[in-house]
């Protein structure tokens, strides 16, 4: 008898917008969005504010999704 590996298919759901000019940024809070899922269940999303040069947002957005993926996913062997 054969094994079967089944991979488990997933979906990220993430939105950006840039803000021009610190005074336009400058208090934005960190908000909480509900989804629903086609199936009915719902989930809550954090929306984060980043500040900085382009290159300081690319950095720190990146380094920000290597640590969501720390959290989410088991270590591979």
């Amino acid at each position: 008898m054969a094994l079967k590996l089944v991979r488990e298919e997933l979906t990220l759901v993430y939105g950006l917008q840039l803000f021009r000019g610190v005074p336009e940024a400058q208090g934005l809070p960190h908000l909480h969005v509900t989804v629903q899922g086609l199936g009915g269940q719902e989930a809550t999303l954090a929306l984060h504010t980043l500040q900085g040069s382009r290159e300081e947002l690319k950095r720190q957005l990146l380094e920000s999704i290597d640590a969501f993926f720390e959290l989410v996913e088991p270590a591979e062997p």
